[in-house]
């Protein structure tokens, strides 16, 4: 399973997001050594528990749910860049 499929799973099974859409973007930090390794992800999550949560609780939501990503063995990823959105705030950003 590589990283983009490893991000999709830990979200849906630990914040129950309904809509995850990731965007590698390792490949415009060439060059740019990281930290013990990890790739650099976009990430837009939808999940009802954001519902009444500040925007900052919900980065940390997802940052705790890819916490072992983030900073175990192997590190999986190095940066990450969230937008949370709960189901309502994202019918109406897709509309």
């Amino acid at each position: 399973m590589d990283t983009v499929e490893v991000i999709d799973t830990v979200l849906k099974e630990k914040i129950s997001a309904e809509h995850v859409e990731i965007t590698d973007d390792s490949h415009l930090h060439r060059g740019h050594k990281a930290a013990g390794g990890g790739g650099h992800y976009s990430v837009r999550v939808v999940s009802k528990e954001f519902e009444n949560v500040n925007l900052i609780d919900c980065m940390r939501m997802v940052y705790s749910a890819l916490d072992e990503q983030i900073n175990g063995q192997p590190k999986l990823i190095h940066a990450l860049q969230i937008k949370a959105y709960t189901p309502s705030q994202w019918n109406e950003q897709s509309k």
